[in-house]
């Protein structure tokens, strides 16, 4: 299962996430009023990691999963320790390993994903999904992009990819049918995406 979740991973995010959507998903930290206790997952070589630490405000925790060794070692060493260094009063740890493995506790004001759920098989982006859920704190956000186009391309073709993709629909309506949600179009992307944000509203 990781070596199928590294593959993905690696050739799922088409392109690097510009700074223009960094901007519109880590928009929910600091603007809640708490302490931010922020999660991202999938956070490659930082593109998101830098904005959230930028965001993140006293008393703030971050805990960054990463799947690939290499990146997170550069995660550390040119992220993490450098900002750490001017940010006593604030926390921030790199998690080497699979989101489905981390042993982790429902506490998160905010997640950040910038897993390609839409290049995994729908049963595990369904379980993944549902783990993100379960790990937000009441009226938590949780925060993700998509390309903009690539689902309704994806079931404009018979086969495999449609199914997929009318799964993948199926699953994420079921999942936060009781959430908020929200979409911002970020056209100034290297391919422009829908940042998504689900938050669970009344819990």
């Amino acid at each position: 299962m990781i070596e199928a979740l590294r593959r993905r991973k690696e050739v799922g995010a088409i392109a690097a996430s510009g700074r223009h959507l960094a901007n519109a998903i880590t928009s929910p930290i600091g603007s809640n009023g708490h302490v931010d206790c922020v999660l991202e997952v999938g956070a490659g070589m930082g593109a998101f990691t830098h904005h959230i630490l930028h965001r993140l405000g006293p008393n703030g925790q971050a805990d960054i999963v990463e799947l690939n060794p290499r990146f997170c070692d550069k995660l550390r060493e040119d992220v993490v320790e450098p900002w750490a260094k001017q940010n006593m009063d604030r926390s921030a740890t790199v998690i080497e390993g699979c989101i489905e493995d981390a042993s982790l506790k429902p506490k998160y004001t905010t997640i950040v994903c910038g897993l390609p759920f839409n290049s995994f098989p729908p049963d595990v982006a369904e379980r993944i999904l549902q783990q993100l859920i379960g790990l937000l704190s009441p009226s938590g956000t949780l925060a993700f992009f998509e390309y903009a186009g690539l689902p309704s391309l994806r079931c404009a073709f018979p086969g495999p990819w449609q199914r997929n993709a009318r799964e993948h629909r199926r699953c994420l309506q079921e999942l936060t049918g009781s959430m908020a949600q929200e979409r911002q179009f970020i056209f100034r992307n290297i391919l422009p995406a829908w940042a998504v944000f689900l938050r669970a509203e009344g819990a």
